[in-house]
């Protein structure tokens, strides 16, 4: 194994590629690595590019080389080629060379799935080699400087880290296989590709709105300040000084118990669960603080550092499997989270003579929990087409559907969308303003309307905690450990009733992002940005039809690739900026 791991081969001339492809072509997979001079390829370059057969490294110097060209026809496909967090070497192959690595084995999403959702071990290559293949990576000269002559323990670094992905794809394959996760593997593998070209793409932030947004959100902070002090008696002795702004600190919990203590409200804490069942303007205006300070803390006065130099865009990162649902994470920064009203997203644009498809799945939740639970009046109001929170609220409060009022359906949609996520009756109530003893009316009707649902879900949770483990539709692994059971059983059913239902739709969108990519080959059109079940592309105006087209074609295909029972339905608009 050491021998094997330390045996590689400098190259430094672009005539000796095409012997190179030669012998890469005829293994069964080849070890995948980079070394780079930073951590963008906006930032920084490809410095060595480390290929491993099994009997020997390539360690090809890029500085030195140059074109890849006569390696590009077995990197584009040929045997399967193993990386470990692949997207990184992916998107610099990509934005450098024009390279798109395929077919992937990716060791890091690998150990990642046979977790579980377990992120506690870690799932570096030196943490994944040692714990499945027991060899030790030094990795100390990752530190060293990439770009000028290299050393000799720095060729000998790369080469092994390339090396060792050969023997951990052969372990890592067999504990897929024996957990059944190669299906649901595939979904991952493949959607590497996608997550990398849209960050590579980036989405582009109207920097002049955004700015004047965040005027006009903190004026409306400072009167939401000024307006919950109000309810507050002065202190004694006290004056109030014109342009001192807030008597309190609305984010200390203290003063804000104390102040509610003088208008006779005790507060055991100030959660926002608390603060919707008092009944005061007070409490409305506290949350309406709170929510103002958030978009300008969280968004506003940040998002604007991430638009890079160089592209004018935003370069997010997404993470596949860090939520043990199996939905995308995002960082640097988060476009997952940006706030839904028009305000906010009309700030993301298209560049000047392109335009915006937004495409995403309706009520992708509930169709699966329909599918799942097999309940057929769920089942039947879907296939018939029919808006299922009015269906719902019609069945819950005993009218016809067409009288159906606004408030209503609302209230059947946080029902509809709490039960799933294993609310009960104190926090349903809460959401829709009554006493718990209603909330708890209201969820024994719907029970009593939809009772496969309820039976799903009691099943789904009861097997969490009797066997520590779940799998979505699509065979994706949820272990639940003994701490989480020991420390709280009620948050583990509610995960557990959940997870089937948002970890299938997550694998519905990884398997969307996979064919959207391959409906958009060939189409000045990209994939810019994917919040869980809705998708953003990017195209050329004159092409907004064929993209749209083309994107729900792909959408629908993952949807009815996963769903049986229930059909699938994808809306889609075109706009310049980010909106419905």
């Amino acid at each position: 194994m050491e021998r094997s791991l330390s045996s590689h081969r400098l190259v430094t001339r672009a005539a000796d590629l095409a012997g190179v492809a030669q012998r890469l072509v005829e293994a069964d997979a080849i070890g995948v690595d980079t070394e780079t001079t930073g951590l963008s390829p906006r930032d920084g370059r490809i410095r060595l590019l480390q290929l491993a057969t099994g009997d020997e490294t390539y360690v090809v110097d890029l500085f030195e080389v140059g074109d890849l060209s006569p390696l590009r026809e077995v990197l584009e496909g040929g045997p399967e080629k193993v990386l470990q967090n692949a997207k990184f070497d992916y998107s610099f192959l990509r934005e450098e060379h024009g390279v798109t690595l395929s077919p992937i084995f990716d060791t890091m999403l690998a150990a990642q799935l046979l977790a579980g959702g377990d992120q506690t071990p870690s799932f570096s290559l030196e943490a994944v080699a040692e714990r499945y293949v027991g060899v030790e990576l030094d990795k100390d000269v990752r530190k060293e400087d990439w770009s000028g002559e290299l050393s000799g323990a720095q060729l000998e670094y790369a080469a092994r880290d390339a090396a060792v992905l050969l023997p951990l794809r052969e372990r890592l394959a067999e504990e897929l296989e024996a957990d059944g996760l190669g299906y649901v593997a595939g979904i991952e593998f493949r959607a590497v590709a996608a997550l990398a070209e849209m960050e590579l793409a980036g989405i582009k932030l109207d920097l002049a709105r955004w700015k004047e947004l965040e005027k006009t959100v903190r004026v409306r902070r400072d009167e939401a300040a000024l307006r919950l002090e109000s309810f507050f008696p002065q202190p004694e002795g006290v004056l109030p000084l014109e342009g001192l702004g807030p008597r309190l600190n609305l984010n200390s919990p203290k003063q804000i118990t104390d102040a509610f203590r003088s208008l006779g409200i005790d507060l055991p804490d100030t959660k926002v669960w608390t603060l919707l069942k008092v009944d005061h303007p007070a409490a409305k205006a506290l949350l309406e603080y709170r929510e103002l300070q958030k978009k300008l803390g969280t968004y506003l006065e940040t998002y604007a550092d991430f638009v890079h130099p160089k592209t004018g865009r935003i370069h997010a990162n997404f993470l596949q499997c860090r939520v043990p649902t199996g939905r995308l994470a995002c960082t640097n920064p988060n476009v997952q989270q940006i706030p839904h009203e028009d305000e906010f997203r009309r700030c993301f644009v298209a560049e000047e003579g392109n335009t915006l498809v937004i495409a995403d799945y309706s009520q992708v939740e509930l169709r699966i929990l329909a599918e799942v639970s097999g309940d057929p009046a769920f089942v039947e109001a879907f296939r018939r087409g029919d808006d299922l929170h009015r269906v719902t609220a019609a069945t819950m409060y005993g009218v016809e559907m067409g009288v159906v009022t606004k408030e209503q359906r609302s209230a059947a949609k946080r029902i509809n969308f709490g039960l799933m996520y294993g609310r009960g009756a104190r926090s349903l109530s809460a959401q829709l303003g009554t006493d718990e003893e209603r909330g708890r009316e209201l969820i024994d009707q719907y029970f009593a309307n939809y009772p496969k649902v309820q039976r799903f879900l009691q099943r789904t949770a009861n097997r969490a905690v009797r066997d520590r483990t779940l799998r979505t539709l699509a065979g994706r692994l949820r272990k639940f450990g003994a701490a989480s059971v020991s420390d709280d059983r009620g948050a583990m059913r509610r995960e557990a009733m959940n997870y089937p239902i948002q970890g299938a739709s997550a694998d519905i969108a990884k398997l969307a992002l996979v064919y959207v990519r391959e409906e958009l080959t060939g189409l000045d059109a990209r994939l810019v940005n994917c919040v869980h079940d809705e998708f953003v592309v990017e195209c050329e105006e004159g092409l907004a039809p064929e993209v749209a087209e083309r994107t729900k074609a792909a959408m629908l295909r993952a949807g009815e690739e996963i769903l049986e029972k229930v059909p699938v339905e994808v809306e889609v608009v075109t706009s310049p900026e980010w909106r419905k």
